[in-house]
């Protein structure tokens, strides 16, 4: 077992302990019901803003596809990187600044021009629910000591974009 000495073995020991199921059932009860509410909340303010409409993914084959890289990309490198490399455990200052990064990381890939970006990611209406999404995987994060709740709302938030609805 890797010890925390301050080294890059501590950010790896810390890494790997991220991955760790939550430790108490009460964590799963906490992650599904604080997951259904954000499922419900984000989709409601994107249907209600028309920011998209229910549609099914007219291509299953590829939609499988998707959902497989979509687990990777963007839902475990992102969780890494916003949630246990910039928010942590701890401290207000540092989730504030994780959540405004995970926000404007999404128009910062179109103005980039990176190859996942999508005009969608510039809609105020996008932003507020990655937001939302953003602070929801923070909570989770931190609450449960886990990364996996936060891996999954991020999956499944990809999954019901991209399986059930289309921009309008």
């Amino acid at each position: 077992m890797l010890r925390r000495c301050g080294t890059a073995s501590s950010l790896f020991a810390h890494a790997a302990g991220v991955f760790r199921p939550p430790a108490q059932l009460r964590h799963y009860w906490q992650s599904l019901v604080i997951t259904a509410l954000f499922l419900v909340v984000a989709g409601y303010v994107g249907l209600w803003s028309d920011l998209f409409k229910v549609a099914l993914a007219a291509e299953w084959p590829s939609f499988a596809v998707l959902a497989l890289l979509a687990f990777v990309v963007p839902s475990v490198v992102e969780e890494l990187v916003f949630r246990v490399g910039l928010a942590g455990k701890t401290g207000k200052w540092r989730a504030g600044a994780a959540l405004l990064a995970f926000t404007f990381w999404h128009p910062l890939q179109v103005w980039l021009g990176l190859p996942m970006a999508q005009a969608i990611f510039l809609d105020w209406r996008f932003l507020l629910i990655a937001a939302g999404l953003g602070a929801t995987c923070t909570w989770l994060y931190r609450q449960t000591a886990s990364i996996w709740p936060a891996i999954m709302l991020h999956w499944l938030v990809v999954l019901a974009w991209k399986g059930l609805t289309v921009p309008v």
